[in-house]
């Protein structure tokens, strides 16, 4: 009997060794797919995509009418007109979305109302959403200097994100910062929507791409260095209880800057 136990478990032994031996996946560390348990690369791992995207930032409020009125159809009008191309951060400036962070970007952004967009830094002023438009397609088709990916998960109220970049085109990489937001859709919460000191406030209005935090507590993230022109960086974030946020509601945007002096130049985004 001993000898037969002894040989089912030096068998167990040897078929899980043969499948850890054996087991297949990413085995490259610099992809987001990469598996620490893997011997043997199965073709699986993921690497930035070298496309040119570009980001919008919205100055909000919900005590603001002209927010929930025409400020909304521009957001609406940006993701319909730039499907995968472009991405919105909702910046609030009232009780019931404002943050410490994004009081820091309104600061820097420096709105001269309510709403305002910028694409990028670059404040888009109040001629129509033509200016936005036109704005956007020229940020699209500029060369790409930094290829992205982005990949996160969510365990309980703790949101792990990586994120994957790569320089392009000669770009130096120097001076890059990045910034990972955590937006969150879904919101229901009270709008004042219509025309200046005209508001109706609509109790039912759904709230998106509403900035909740950013990774590393800073507006515009964080310095970060190239090795052979690639970086891979990761965060843990603590998101807020879920009677706050919706947890399953929230995604985080990564954006790359460059600081040129005082100033941040955008460069690209993944979601």
């Amino acid at each position: 009997m001993k000898k037969i136990i002894s040989s089912l478990f030096v068998l167990s032994f040897l078929m899980l060794l043969l499948v850890s031996c054996g087991k297949k996946g990413c085995t490259d560390p610099m992809s987001l797919a990469y598996d620490s348990e893997a011997k043997k690369d199965d073709g699986t791992c993921t690497y930035p995509d070298d496309i040119k995207r570009a980001l919008v930032f919205k100055a909000t409020a919900t005590w603001c009418p002209p927010c929930g009125d025409w400020g909304h159809q521009y957001a609406n009008d940006v993701y319909n007109d730039f499907p995968e191309s472009a991405e919105l951060i909702a910046v609030h400036n009232d009780n019931d979305f404002g943050v410490d962070i994004g009081y820091s970007l309104l600061s820097a952004l420096d709105p001269q109302g309510f709403p305002a967009f910028f694409v990028g830094t670059e404040d888009m002023g109040y001629t129509g959403y033509s200016t936005i438009s036109n704005a956007l397609m020229a940020e699209i088709l500029e060369s790409n200097q930094v290829s992205m990916a982005t990949s996160y998960s969510l365990e309980g109220n703790k949101m792990t994100v990586k994120v994957q970049s790569q320089l392009e085109n000669s770009f130096s990489g120097e001076e890059c910062y990045l910034a990972v937001y955590i937006l969150e859709d879904g919101q229901v919460a009270t709008q004042q929507v219509g025309a200046p000191g005209a508001g109706v406030p609509d109790d039912n209005f759904v709230h998106n791409h509403t900035l909740r935090a950013e990774a590393s507590g800073e507006p515009f993230g964080q310095a970060i260095t190239y090795v052979d022109g690639k970086n891979l960086t990761e965060f843990e974030v603590t998101l807020a209880p879920s009677s706050i946020w919706v947890h399953e509601n929230c995604y985080p945007l990564a954006v790359i800057w460059k600081k040129n002096g005082s100033d941040y130049e955008f460069i690209n985004q993944s979601k």
